[in-house]
């Protein structure tokens, strides 16, 4: 879980959590896209959303985590490198329990699902205010 802050994942469902991460913390994730050969996609101008929730039958609207990703574009978008950021303020109210998340993208109007999964997201100690 602790790779500097920062996890990889590669795939589109898993089973097994995805990752795991600390209610309240600002969490990035890695994320790699590649082709069927694992050959890194160009994924310039490619956009982004994930959500974050309890089951997949909440709505979106009901989503302690829901984030967007803008266009991507230079070297780490051309060898298909995308980073997600889960803001503290959105994650700071999670159950710590396992999650439902995904990552979608969109291009010329296309919406594909990259990856769904399970996180577990565990209990902080510190929960201070600043």
């Amino acid at each position: 879980m602790d790779s500097g802050g920062v996890d990889t994942v590669r795939g589109i469902f898993m089973v097994e959590p995805l990752f795991g991460m600390y209610r309240g913390d600002d969490y990035t994730l890695r994320v790699v896209i590649t082709d069927n050969d694992d050959v890194p996609v160009d994924i310039t101008g490619w956009s982004f959303s994930s959500s974050m929730k309890l089951s997949v039958f909440m709505e979106d609207s009901e989503a302690p985590v829901s984030v967007d990703v803008p266009a991507v574009s230079g070297v780490e978008a051309e060898a298909g490198v995308v980073y997600v950021t889960y803001p503290s303020d959105q994650t700071k109210d999670l159950i710590p329990t396992q999650h439902v998340v995904d990552l979608q993208r969109v291009y010329n109007g296309k919406t594909v699902t990259v990856f769904s999964g399970i996180v577990n997201v565990l209990g902080d100690v510190t929960r201070r205010t600043r």
